[in-house]
């Protein structure tokens, strides 16, 4: 063993060590102060990221030695296993998923570490597979960025294609270790990298949109006791219909809306009481809807008529066919063409928006905003607007920033932001203020039991649509 290996060796057994005498006991978590435990937190997210990106680095190295050029003198094989995974498996404990993971960061990090060298067991000159994801990969060496950050940044932004260049998703891959620096997480960062994507890759999104229409599939299984259950897979637009009708069936009992319309007060209420669990309500609710239409039981569910699909689209990307359009509530974008088939099936709205997302409507005197309101209000925010939270428009309740009875806040579109039920109790009892500076941003004031300083939090917009406007405008 050479003076560097002898060295890393020591520095592992030691750092081994050091994690042996961290505390084990619940007892001492119970005792501690909860500043302590937080800023215990924040060490055990650093020490994560640098152990994951060790491992990565050893999953790597493991794997070049196990490389299929070396067949049965590769280091995996020689051990006993036939797969390099079943190796990692058998002596890591981890998971296929964690394993694949690890070996994906790890081969990352070792083609980007010997680009231009040559391979010792095919003479050939080392390239990296994935060259735009240089950055994630310095990212995750320097323990920044986990290796599920990684996996998420790679398998959303894709390949290069004719229409996508790799200097165009090195650009985006960029962006996206920024956004997983600021705290945005390995599921969102995934779904970030998707709408980055598509922004570039408008012919991939008919394809995709095509390939998931081909999966749709429904399935009944029996059971022994004379019962049965279904898998359906579906399609992004069969999924809108489907989940606005749960949604209208359920979501007083999971905690949705409190805000309904005008004579919908008490069947909400009905349901809400409802003894049956979710699961079962939905259950029998479907039953009824297939049997006899969606007009069944309109005390079953809140509204009445067939499911309703809201779609945005910018007004430019609608003339000249070229961009896409967006489900409410979903990630993956759809073709215009799928957009315009739409539109043909039902009414449109609409909207003007300014560069800011500023918005100009009539001033109502009503203390709750209007259907059209809230349509608007859908399309502008894309969802609750607390920075960590995904809940899409239709679980969300709309807030007057300035408030109605204390500061004399008017109902209109400009006073008006979308919380999820939790969210907007949560910023009205614990005093959580929101301000929209003259660029147009919207900003969270923790009240000072949180932050002393007070210091605002952005929030950013969270609407695929007003990003597509964006970029119309130019």
């Amino acid at each position: 063993m050479n003076s560097s290996g002898t060295a890393s060796l020591e520095r592992y057994r030691a750092a081994v060590a050091a994690l042996a005498e961290l505390p084990t006991e619940v007892a001492v978590f119970r005792e501690l102060d909860e500043a302590v435990l937080l800023e215990l937190n924040d060490l055990q997210t650093s020490a994560g990221l640098m152990l994951g990106a060790s491992g990565a680095l050893i999953a790597g190295e493991i794997a070049h030695r196990s490389r299929a050029a070396l067949g049965h003198d590769g280091l995996a094989q020689r051990k006993g296993h036939r797969t390099l995974e079943g190796f990692l498996k058998h002596t890591t404990g981890a998971t296929r998923q964690q394993v694949t993971t690890a070996l994906k960061a790890g081969a990352l990090l070792g083609e980007i570490a010997d680009e231009g060298k040559v391979d010792g067991a095919t003479g050939e000159i080392v390239t990296p597979t994935r060259p735009w994801l240089r950055g994630v990969a310095i990212a995750v060496a320097a323990g920044r960025i986990s290796t599920s950050a990684a996996e998420s940044i790679g398998s959303g932004l894709g390949a290069p294609t004719s229409a996508v260049s790799a200097e165009q998703l090195e650009i985006a891959a960029t962006a996206l270790v920024e956004e997983a620096l600021a705290g945005v997480d390995a599921d969102r960062l995934f779904r970030r990298a998707r709408e980055l994507r598509d922004e570039v890759d408008l012919a991939g999104v008919k394809l995709r949109e095509a390939e998931q229409f081909q999966l749709r599939d429904l399935k009944v299984f029996p059971r022994t006791d004379g019962g049965g259950r279904g898998v359906w897979n579906m399609d992004p637009e069969t999924f809108a219909r489907v989940r606005e009708l749960y949604d209208r069936a359920t979501s007083p009992k999971r905690g949705g809306v409190r805000f309904v319309a005008e004579g919908q007060a008490a069947r909400a209420e009905a349901i809400a009481a409802d003894g049956r669990t979710p699961g079962q309500l939905a259950s029998d609710v479907f039953l009824q809807l297939l049997v006899q239409g969606a007009d069944a039981d309109s005390t079953s569910l809140l509204g009445s008529g067939a499911p309703v699909i809201r779609i945005t689209v910018a007004e430019e990307a609608l003339e000249t066919g070229v961009g896409v359009g967006r489900i409410e509530g979903q990630a993956e974008p759809v073709s215009i063409d799928t957009v315009k088939r739409l539109r043909c099936e039902g009414t449109s709205i609409r909207m003007g928006f300014d560069p800011a997302g500023n918005v100009l409507d009539l001033e109502r005197e009503h203390r709750l905003f209007s259907k059209r309101q809230r349509e608007v209000l859908s399309v502008k925010f894309g969802g609750c607007m607390d920075p960590a939270c995904e809940r899409p428009p239709s679980w969300c309740e709309t807030h007057h920033i300035d408030h109605v009875v204390r500061d004399g806040g008017k109902t209109e579109v400009r006073n008006g932001i979308l919380l999820c039920r939790w969210h907007h109790l949560k910023y009205h009892n614990e005093g959580w203020e929101i301000v929209v500076d003259q660029s147009g941003a919207y900003w969270l004031i923790p009240p000072k039991s949180v932050d002393a300083a007070q210091v605002p939090r952005p929030m950013p917009l969270k609407s695929p649509a007003m990003r597509d406007l964006k970029r119309y405008a130019g």
